[in-house]
């Protein structure tokens, strides 16, 4: 029985996804890939990333970055915008969308947000 068993195994772990140990070095790489796709489909003429890449879970394998700058058009008068750009992780590809209407809290309101929470006699937040 034991000579089937190792076959057996073997065909087990083939349908398995490989793992891949991700290393400071490939997350510096995937970074700088995910801010030159979304500067470059951004079209602002001073585009830059407006926080730090968002990692989704890896089933759903993307990162998105927002990016601020100036929109290009001369009917737009030098006014500012952002947009949200999706890295597909696996494809290695961005998708870019207008993100205007997203916002952001400010300080002050995620302090406002924070002394709004209510503790009950075990310190837990009792507002969720």
């Amino acid at each position: 029985m034991k000579p089937l068993l190792i076959p057996a195994l073997s065909l087990m772990l083939v349908g398995l996804p490989s793992v891949h140990a991700s290393t400071s070095d490939a997350w510096a790489e995937h970074d700088a890939a995910v801010l030159e796709q979304c500067l470059a489909l951004s079209q602002f003429e001073d585009a830059e990333a407006a926080g730090e890449p968002v990692l989704f879970s890896d089933e759903a394998g993307m990162t998105a970055l927002l990016i601020a700058g100036t929109y290009p058009q001369a009917h737009m008068n030098g006014e500012r915008g952002q947009k949200l750009c999706l890295f597909d992780r696996a494809e290695e590809q961005a998708y870019i969308a207008d993100a205007d209407t997203l916002t952001a809290l400010s300080a002050e309101e995620e302090n406002d947000s924070e002394a709004g929470k209510e503790t009950d006699a075990m310190g837990t937040d009792s507002t969720q």
